[in-house]
């Protein structure tokens, strides 16, 4: 399960001056593989003590030397790993037999082969929560570090066992070339299909129509993902669409994104319906691959997908119910600052998998199985969150102090001195879970217990 809330052990007290004495122990933060920090921090504590540069004032900018070094360590951070083990089901028995034939990252193909077949299905099943009901559309970002990031491979491997699946949907229901919310709502003819998978190779296309006033497109993919009627309001003929399922792949480099979430607000609400994935070229392949086998399983899928498209709810057996109970607040609670806005529909983004690993094994109930590999999934897909936002998604506060850690380790008396002693009760322990990621926070040998915040 996720670290945000378990992690840690926290105590208060109040000092004589009313500030507020924080003593927070990260136990997940992995401290054990800074072995040279400890070594260092053994012979360097009283000089740390005694000879500190000041604290950076707000607003000040970094030399060049301290600017190179903490784009280095920036650049370093390493992205999270997914255990080939935990891809689940006949969807998880193809990935791992096209893998060896191919460099593409096996995440990468797994999530937008599940998103294809959530596709494919269509709008018949779902499950219910808070009164609203929740179908197999699924929204998905690959992010890549670089062009070579083999993201359009991963896509084309996808998407050659989807037309193996239903040819006919694959030619017909797969589009691309966003440009506006009226030209999505005309793919779809009065009585006609429903299923729609945008796939958006250049989604930093998509993001330069989002900025464009009065667009409709962030609307839209909103409404579809909820399952609402998708409508396009004109002064005359306004354009309707009830039912429709809308699926959609993007593929962008890091840069790029970032690059672009300078100028488009993420925090709108489409941002927090995708599932956000960091993917790289898994190995070199001099002379390609050869053709994988996996005639098993595909026939597993598509007897599992007709069954699939004739089903109407789908719920929780009681195992499964139970294990809902016990994971249900820590997925209810996202993240501090604004990585929150982007992780903030974990539930539903659990649920929408499990429901898709229950329609592929053609169980009638989603079973702890399900639920157990959504939940893989989801916390592979938080990690990749917080890797490809780390650099943007500081709140001010949050940012602020992720600058004075550049220019050297901080106590929590340090701390408090940075922000004035005008942190509100509470709110240190929310800027260290922000920062959680890329920080690691000690208990000192020789400070009289206090502890010591470093940049990772």
């Amino acid at each position: 399960m996720s670290n945000r809330t378990s992690s840690m052990m926290h105590v208060n007290t109040d000092t004589s001056d009313g500030s507020e004495s924080e003593a927070t122990v990260f136990h997940a933060l992995d401290l054990t593989a800074t072995a040279g920090y400890q070594k260092h921090q053994e012979h360097s504590q009283e000089a740390t003590a005694t000879s500190e540069p000041p604290l950076p004032e707000e607003g000040q900018t970094k030399t060049g030397d301290e600017e190179t070094k903490s784009t280095n360590n920036n650049s370093s951070d390493e992205p999270p790993k997914f255990d080939e083990a935990a891809l689940y089901g006949p969807v998880g028995e193809i990935v791992r037999a096209i893998l060896p034939h191919t460099e593409s990252d096996a995440v990468a193909v797994y999530v937008q082969l599940l998103v294809g077949l959530g596709s494919l299905i269509g709008p018949s099943p779902y499950f219910i929560a808070d009164g609203s009901q929740h179908r197999p559309n699924l929204f998905a970002v690959v992010c890549g570090r670089t062009a070579k990031a083999r993201k359009g491979t991963s896509w084309q491997q996808a998407r050659m066992v989807l037309e193996e699946v239903d040819e006919d949907w694959a030619r017909r229901r797969v589009k691309s070339g966003t440009v506006s919310g009226e030209g999505i709502t005309q793919v779809f003819e009065e009585g006609g299909d429903r299923r729609l998978l945008l796939v958006e190779g250049e989604f930093a296309q998509v993001l330069q129509v989002l900025k464009r006033e009065g667009n409709t497109v962030s609307v839209l993919l909103r409404q579809a993902w909820d399952g609402q009627r998708i409508a396009v309001l004109r002064r005359t003929d306004p354009i309707e669409v009830e039912g429709a399922h809308l699926s959609m792949i993007g593929h962008i480099t890091v840069p790029e994104l970032h690059r672009l979430l300078a100028q488009v607000d993420m925090s709108n609400g489409l941002a927090n319906r995708c599932l956000w994935l960091h993917a790289d070229r898994s190995k070199l392949l001099p002379e390609g691959g050869g053709t994988p086998e996996y005639r098993s399983p595909l026939e597993r899928i598509r007897t599992a997908v007709q069954s699939a498209r004739v089903r109407n709810e789908v719920k929780r057996d009681r195992d499964a119910t139970r294990l809902w109970a016990n994971i249900y607040a820590e997925l209810s609670e996202p993240p501090a600052g604004r990585l929150g806005d982007l992780l903030c529909r974990g539930e539903a983004q659990v649920m929408r998998l499990a429901l898709l690993f229950a329609l592929l094994d053609e169980s009638k109930h989603i079973h702890c199985d399900h639920l157990n590999a959504a939940l893989t999934l989801w916390q592979y897909i938080e990690a990749c969150t917080k890797h490809i936002f780390a650099d943007v998604c500081y709140s001010a506060k949050g940012q602020r102090l992720w600058n004075a850690l550049q220019h050297r380790p901080l106590t929590f008396t340090d701390i408090h001195t940075l922000f004035s002693r005008n942190l509100r009760s509470g709110e240190l322990e929310q800027l260290l879970k922000e920062l959680a990621p890329r920080i690691e926070v000690q208990p000192t040998k020789n400070n009289g217990g206090e502890v010591l915040v470093r940049a990772r």
